[in-house]
């Protein structure tokens, strides 16, 4: 199993990953993946970026039905130091 360390420095190396991207990549469930995203999220180690909106004619390979791409994105969040 992945270690949520291992999702971090994914994230890390990537600049931006998506949910799916990291699901493949781990060979994990979209669920179990989303899981740890969000508890990395939760320990202020990562942020979600807002959906791309690149897709808006919804003609990807991937859309179900013409729908627009909605995709969950991670970077790694920036720690302001005063």
């Amino acid at each position: 199993m992945v270690s949520l360390i291992t999702i971090r420095d994914a994230i890390a190396l990537q600049g931006i990953a998506e949910l799916n991207q990291l699901s493949r990549q781990f060979d994990q469930p979209p669920a179990l993946m989303q899981a740890m995203l969000k508890q990395l999220e939760a320990m202020g180690k990562i942020e979600r970026v807002e959906a791309d909106s690149s897709c808006l004619i919804g003609n990807c390979k991937d859309c179900p039905d013409g729908k627009k791409c909605l995709t969950e994105a991670y970077r790694i969040k920036k720690h302001i130091s005063v």
